[in-house]
């Protein structure tokens, strides 16, 4: 459909398919760990696919290269048309989701004059060339955030917005990253190991190939926030009710620990990262992080 819709000349029409045919190649390796070399193939078709469509989206998404230790990551950085400059929305994805993810979470942010970058940190996404996740991703955003600095169409102030698991690495990493005007956090958790026990055999395996190696319910403890000194910017923290996967319990523990006090909702319909509410939850959070930053 995008190719025959771009051979056409109808661009947004071929952009909506391309991102569409990416999420769905997303989707379908998204928890299958039988086949890991199947796996990395649907993931590289999703990030080809999405290339494509970057530049038909409207906004049109830049990919941006992240100069970090002895590599690079990856990100698509989106702003908003028209004059001035924006500020920035910096959209961490969580254990096995990616930047090719957000589109539709992302236009919640440009219609409220806040640009976006969406980053895949080490272990995510392609930043897995750079071995498995890590419980501090703070020098990584720092990184993206020193990659934008000169950019002549954004303003400099920047709020983290973590998904799932990217709702732990962003709040870890607001109690070291400099200048943030505030924090999300969407489903996220305080202490992994502290609920190890009770997760779901599918995610198991997904913490199997996310942090690697036999020895991950070890790894998985280094995974919490009880040993961060608190955040003391604005915080969001949001959760499903119904999540099967991070207790809800987690939140207000989360909230708990920020500094300066958090926004706390818990959604009792809510399931994992809300996305069955996400007409709720996604305004909500464009919302905060808009008056936060000035848009």
């Amino acid at each position: 459909l995008g190719a025959a819709a771009l051979a056409a000349g109808r661009n947004v029409t071929a952009g909506e398919a391309y991102a569409r045919a990416s999420l769905f190649y997303h989707f379908g390796q998204f928890m299958a760990f039988e086949d890991l070399d199947a796996k990395a193939r649907a993931a590289a078709r999703k990030v080809e696919l999405y290339r494509l469509a970057a530049p038909l989206l409207d906004p049109p998404a830049e990919m941006v290269v992240v100069p970090f230790e002895d590599g690079e990551l990856r990100a698509f950085l989106r702003v908003p048309k028209g004059e001035g400059k924006y500020p920035l929305a910096l959209i961490i994805p969580g254990s096995d989701s990616t930047k090719e993810e957000f589109p539709a979470f992302e236009r919640h942010f440009h219609a409220r004059g806040v640009a976006t970058l969406s980053l895949d940190g080490p272990g995510q996404g392609e930043g897995r060339s750079m071995g498995t996740l890590r419980p501090d991703i703070g020098p990584a955003v720092e990184a993206a955030i020193r990659s934008m600095e000169a950019h002549p169409r954004l303003s400099g102030k920047v709020a983290l917005v973590g998904m799932a698991f990217g709702g732990f690495l962003a709040l870890r990493a607001a109690a070291s990253v400099q200048k943030l005007a505030g924090v999300v956090s969407i489903n996220g958790f305080f202490d992994l190991g502290g609920f190890w026990d009770a997760l779901p055999q599918v995610y198991r395996d997904n913490m199997r190939f996310s942090l690697g190696g036999a020895d991950v319910r070890e790894r998985a403890d280094r995974f919490t926030l009880a040993r961060c000194p608190p955040s003391t910017i604005p915080a969001l923290i949001l959760h499903g009710g119904r999540d099967k996967i991070f207790p809800p319990s987690e939140a207000l523990k989360c909230a708990d620990i920020c500094g300066r006090g958090a926004e706390l909702h818990v959604f009792e319909d809510g399931n994992h990262v809300c996305n069955n509410i996400p007409w709720l939850y996604r305004p909500l959070v464009a919302d905060w992080v808009a008056e936060r930053l000035g848009a």
